[in-house]
């Protein structure tokens, strides 16, 4: 060991100057000179017997040093350039570019050394398997994958097998200074890595002001998630909240705030084109607003099936891609959400894998959102541990739109979009479509094409034959009388009861929806509906729209009673 050891590293005619110096300052020895020449004499005679004993030995060590590091310096070259192509520029320059190097290469192991304890975090946390993809492209093999802080216990200076600890100081500060930046040019050489000052851009220095820059660095640069890319379009501030998705839009917003905490589990549901996929994407976003930090996987039942599938393939083939998978989904992911759940049914293996996801997250109170067309106890071939999981979660559903909900999605898109059209025409698309809000859209794009392209302003009768509504039945006009008959024909009661004075319970409740739907539909003053419902006075028929309105923000079964009336009109 004592051979392979550089002794000249430390005994240079720098140093012995340095010593001469000392020695020369330092009053308290000066009455024994000669001792202290004696010992220098005998001291450098030894070091020179030393140099003539391992003078060759030192000098292959050295050149194996040089080689080493070039070989290193090459990997680290390389490694980059492979990591580049796989990450966006931004946070390839954030957490890679002169903060990062190999620092160690032994048997199956490669270590490697960054400058600060967040950049070790953020790479081990959402890096790591490009890291070990990587190595394997470059080197040709699996090999396990360290990561240390230079300024830690366990620093480049720490590791006997480190490059940087077998070079000569001019070398080794040479690439230190060329990856990490210089140090003062007036300090005394010395072995140890930690205490070489570095500089790494303008870090700041106290723990409020780290704080701050990380969590603007992560905002500006970091995308804290995987899976399906999240749609920043869609937020909580452009979804339209109506008494049909009420309730699914308050608990959104309360998880989005509160991840893992208030609800840590919620399940919404109902059928396609409703809205939820947009709650799903307005709660990412928010998380990534407000809580930079929380990690999110937003995907669909059937791509985390396919992606189990991969893994044990690939596992099988000698790779061990399904411990991968497998910590992806349980040490990764603070905010899990798959979209279509119900997609699982009939995959029994498949279902098996969800079922320890789901027991790893809950008991690390992480946050688990699910969407599906309808609700656990109706999803066929589901395992019961798996529906009895999914039962205690929060289950909230969204109803199909009301038809003033739906026009205030359409005024909604039309202005995004900057599509300009009638109320008329509004009215039209609203009335025609009743159950989809993607089919909305759709009718709605297809007349602002058509406007941009002909150069044209949409009338009814443009939108009529765009549309194909050309049997569409304008004869039929919307009054408060055709509001109470379907009212009256839905509950299978007579039209004089609802309009009279009885005051049954399921004759006070359909009078009370009759008024609600003609305050809101046809926008009716309150005398206007008092005078119909023989000649009620207007504080009788607040009473009534206030107390559907309540309803409807409480109970789903009166909006679904009240869209299926809508329907019918």
């Amino acid at each position: 060991m004592s051979e392979n050891f550089p002794i000249n590293h430390f005994f240079t005619q720098k140093n012995n100057n340095n010593f001469k110096n000392l020695e020369k300052s330092n009053n308290v020895f000066d009455h024994e000179t000669e001792s202290n020449d004696f010992l220098e004499r005998s001291f450098s005679t030894s070091v020179q017997t030393d140099k003539k004993m391992t003078k060759s030995q030192f000098n292959d060590t050295s050149n194996e040093a040089e080689m080493e590091l070039e070989e290193l310096k090459s990997i680290t070259d390389e490694i980059l350039s492979i990591l580049k192509q796989n990450i966006q520029p931004h946070k390839f320059k954030t957490y890679f570019e002169n903060t990062f190097t190999v620092s160690s290469l032994d048997g199956d192991h490669v270590g490697f050394s960054v400058t600060t304890p967040f950049i070790k975090k953020m790479i081990e946390n959402f890096y790591y398997l490009a890291l070990k993809q990587a190595v394997q492209e470059l080197l040709g093999s699996e090999y396990e994958i360290s990561i240390n802080v230079m300024n830690s216990k366990r620093s480049l200076s720490s590791n006997n097998a480190n490059i940087l600890n077998t070079v000569n100081e001019s070398k080794r500060i040479s690439f230190t200074d060329e990856v990490f930046g210089s140090s003062k040019p007036d300090t005394k050489p010395t072995n140890s890595v930690r205490a070489t000052s570095f500089k790494i851009g303008s870090m700041p220095q106290t723990k409020n002001e780290i704080l701050d820059e990380v969590n603007s660095e992560v905002r500006k640069t970091l995308n804290n998630s995987f899976g399906h890319k999240i749609d920043g379009k869609k937020t909580f501030s452009n979804f339209i909240v109506g008494p049909s998705n009420n309730m699914a839009h308050a608990f959104s917003v309360a998880v989005a705030k509160e991840p893992g905490r208030v609800y840590p589990q919620l399940y919404i549901y109902g059928n396609s084109g409703l809205g939820k996929t947009h709650l799903l994407h307005a709660i990412c976003n928010h998380i990534k607003d407000s809580n930079p930090r929380y990690r999110i996987c937003l995907t669909t039942a059937t791509d985390f099936m396919s992606e189990m599938i991969m893994a044990i393939q690939n596992n099988k083939s000698g790779q061990d891609r399904f411990a991968e998978f497998r910590r992806k989904y349980t040490d990764l992911v603070d905010v899990l959400i798959i979209d279509d759940i119900h997609e699982l049914q009939g995959k029994a293996r498949t279902q098996a894998e969800f079922f320890h996801v789901f027991n790893e997250l809950q008991a690390k109170k992480k946050q688990l959102i699910f969407t599906s067309d309808k609700p656990p106890k109706e999803i066929d071939k589901l395992e019961d541990r798996i529906r009895t999981r999914l039962n205690s979660a929060l289950l909230v559903d969204i109803q199909q739109p009301d038809l003033e909900t739906r026009i205030a999605i359409l005024k909604k898109k039309a202005f995004e979009k900057d599509i300009f059209l009638d109320d008329e025409v509004i009215n039209l698309i609203a009335s025609s479509v009743k159950s989809n809000v993607r089919e909305l859209e759709g009718k709605l794009v297809k007349l602002g094409a058509y406007s941009d392209l002909m150069n044209v302003d949409i009338d009814l009768e443009i939108a009529k034959q765009q549309l194909n509504l050309h049997n569409f039945n304008e004869e039929k006009v919307l009054d408060i009388v055709g509001i109470t008959e379907a009212v009256a024909a839905y509950f299978s009661l007579p039209l004089g009861d609802i309009r009279g004075k009885t005051r049954k319970k399921e004759v006070a409740l359909a009078r009370h929806i009759a008024m609600h739907m003609s305050h809101k539909i046809l926008k009716l003053t309150l005398e206007e509906i008092g005078d119909y419902f023989d000649n009620r006075d207007h504080s009788t028929v607040i009473h009534g729209v206030k107390k559907i309105e309540d309803l409807s923000k409480r109970d789903s079964k009166i909006t679904q009673q009240i869209y299926e009336i809508e329907s019918n009109l």
